[in-house]
């Protein structure tokens, strides 16, 4: 599924990470940022072995494994890793390993090839390709189908064991309605854009998982979004606003901060369909949007992090810096909340326990422009 220059560098990549990842690593007097809580808890030593992180505490508490590979953290600060919860996969081989030098440890895949991204999650556990986790939707459903050809794509999404489902903008009312009533009966969550012919209430009442962008908002009153967000907020539909899509759009930034003022928990997303070196096109740019339309640092920080755990129902094992969790972390050379642009000054990246340091992230973006020419 790679081009055989990716395929080559990934190869050496994956034996290097696999020799990382045979010892235990250690971030030492290292910052680490509480999300939850909005705070950082200065001079901790971290411990992480295999996948997980097993110990954090006071520097100078922490047994430090024999043999183990000790990172300086002085000065620098210790994240969970983010999440691009709209992306698009269509070169697996030159994308994923750019999502990283990016400092994005998980990626929502909507509407590609399930299979292929299946295949890459698989490659990216045993080490054998580079890249952060993965859910995926595999082809999304839409167009002027009916309610039998919508089950009827249901049901081979169902039975590929999707992670979820993607619905399209242009899906008519009747197969919308039918695919929400398979995907409650199944239990398999769906998201996507509201079709023309779905009002934004009568999605969040027919249990849609992800609601994407807010544009659709726009012609509607006031009390009647007021009432759409406080549905959201009780039903536990996520909104995804796609501020880097709107390009600074003050109606967008305005419906942003009335969602998080109405309690609606929000996600970052790019819908990037580019290789992730586009200035819009990363979540940094995201989360800058997102405290340009209101949301503070942390909330911003926690769209990222906690937000997407809390959707997949992993936030048992990730999107918080503490011992047990998945070690999906990023070291940065600037609190992020103080300033959300600081997710941009990434000084390494854990990805399942895989340390990549900034000279390895290096060349991640160098390999991918030299693929680009």
């Amino acid at each position: 599924m790679y081009n055989t220059k990716v395929q080559i560098s990934l190869a050496l990549m994956g034996a290097l990470c696999g020799l990382v990842c045979s010892a235990a690593v250690v971030v030492d007097n290292v910052a680490v940022v509480d999300v939850a809580s909005g705070t950082v808890r200065p001079h901790l030593t971290t411990v992480i072995e295999g996948e997980r992180i097993v110990a954090v505490g006071p520097q100078g508490t922490v047994k430090v494994p024999a043999n183990a590979r000790v990172i300086d953290g002085s000065g620098r600060f210790l994240a969970p890793g983010l999440w691009d919860m709209r992306v698009q996969l269509s070169n697996p081989g030159r994308q994923l390993p750019a999502f990283l030098a990016f400092g994005v440890t998980g990626i929502r895949d909507r509407g590609g090839d399930y299979l292929h991204a299946a295949e890459s999650r698989l490659e990216i556990q045993q080490g054998k390709a580079v890249g952060p986790r993965i859910v995926a939707s595999g082809p999304g459903v839409g167009g002027n189908q009916t309610a039998k050809t919508a089950r009827m794509a249901f049901d081979r999404l169902f039975d590929d064991s999707v992670d979820f489902i993607q619905i399209l903008p242009d899906l008519s009312r009747e197969a919308y309605l039918a695919v929400a009533e398979q995907a409650r009966h199944w239990r398999l969550r769906f998201d996507g854009a509201v079709p023309a012919d779905v009002s934004p209430l009568e999605a969040v009442n027919a249990r849609q998982g992800i609601i994407e962008g807010l544009s659709n908002l726009g012609p509607l009153t006031e009390d009647t979004v007021i009432r759409f967000f406080e549905r959201c907020a009780m039903m536990g539909t996520r909104i995804s606003p796609l501020l880097s899509q709107g390009e600074g759009s003050s109606k967008l930034y305005q419906l942003t901060a009335m969602a998080k003022r109405y309690k609606v928990e929000l996600l970052t997303a790019t819908g990037s369909a580019d290789p992730y070196t586009a200035s819009r096109g990363n979540v940094q740019n995201e989360l800058t949007q997102m405290v340009a339309a209101g949301l503070s640092p942390r909330e911003a920080l926690e769209a990222a992090t906690l937000a997407p755990a809390r959707l997949l129902g992993w936030d048992s094992v990730m999107g918080s810096v503490a011992a047990g969790k998945f070690a999906d972390l990023i070291l940065l050379e600037g609190n992020p909340l103080q300033d959300i642009g600081n997710t941009r000054r990434i000084a390494g990246v854990f990805a399942q326990g895989r340390y990549y340091s900034r000279k390895d992230l290096d060349g991640m973006i160098a390999a991918q422009i030299a693929l680009l020419h």
